[in-house]
């Protein structure tokens, strides 16, 4: 079971990468139809979105998606105050200034799951974003 839960996990988190990337613009055109190895534009861009080693006590998040730490849940049923917690604490670890967790949404795309932060963190993405100019 210990196992069937985490590969159910990895494949999220590989859904959430896959579908970031390609709507970042990281990977090729007709990525899907070539070998995965050579799915990205530049394999050195740090903008590239990546599943990340487990760190332990200093985990970094499930996805490094400058400027977040993400953290992917696959679950069947929410705990959207842990899953925040865990996000922001690895978003410290990574020394990235926001965490998100990737919530999978039931029976639903990868596209359709959520994206889940604190209003603290809203607030901070908003005023940087304004910052910038938008």
């Amino acid at each position: 079971m210990a196992n069937r839960s985490k590969a159910k996990g990895t494949a999220w988190e590989s859904a959430v990468a896959d579908y970031l990337n390609e709507q970042l613009g990281q990977y090729r055109e007709l990525w899907k139809d070539d070998d995965r190895a050579v799915r990205w534009k530049d394999p050195l861009d740090p903008d590239n979105v990546r599943r990340n080693v487990q760190e332990g006590a200093a985990d970094i998040g499930d996805l490094g998606v400058r400027p977040f730490a993400g953290e992917c849940k696959a679950e069947k049923q929410f705990d959207l105050a842990s899953y925040v917690r865990q996000a922001e604490a690895e978003a410290k670890n990574a020394g990235q200034p926001f965490g998100v967790a990737y919530v999978k949404r039931p029976r639903a795309k990868t596209e359709d799951g959520y994206a889940v932060t604190s209003i603290r963190t809203h607030a901070a993405i908003v005023k940087a974003l304004r910052e910038a100019g938008h």
